[in-house]
């Protein structure tokens, strides 16, 4: 039920449109919900990509965005990664000092981070579970993370 959008031509796509450089050729107001499967690290200017999701969405829709965690081998190793977020990456939008760059237009309803399986995984979960905080400050490259996932409201 999703329409794929992309700046490449390939099978899933239904748009080719490259979002950080023009807008998405879809009305103001009149999507639910949309979903950045591993998409969101490709752009350079984060904010402005965001502004044209809010810009196409209904009130109360929510984007989802799907990435991996900064500590993650998978940010890294992809030479088209141009950023590589914190679990505290999209609360800076909702600063009121900060939250010019979307317009004040978003809220995070729920975040999440996961982490592999095995000892290593079950170490990273519990730090992280005690202080995320501390986790990503002091622990995060010795005990890795895996993906975030960012669910976020447009107001």
């Amino acid at each position: 039920g999703f329409t794929g959008v992309d700046k490449f031509d390939c099978a899933a796509v239904d748009i080719i449109c490259d979002v950080e450089n023009e807008k998405l050729p879809i009305d103001d107001n009149t999507i639910d919900e949309i979903i950045l499967d591993n998409v969101i690290e490709h752009f350079y200017d984060i904010p402005k990509v965001i502004n044209e999701l809010i810009r196409v969405s209904k009130k109360g829709s929510i984007i989802k965005i799907i990435t991996p965690h900064f500590s993650s081998l998978s940010s890294r190793i992809d030479p088209t990664h141009h950023q590589h977020l914190s679990y505290f990456s999209f609360d800076h939008f909702q600063k009121n000092s900060t939250a010019h760059y979307v317009g004040k237009g978003i809220k995070i309803k729920n975040k999440k981070l996961s982490f592999s399986g095995g000892m290593q995984g079950l170490i990273a979960r519990s730090i992280f579970n005690i202080s995320p905080k501390k986790y990503e400050q002091k622990y995060c490259f010795i005990f890795r993370a895996s993906t975030l996932i960012f669910e976020i409201e447009v107001q």
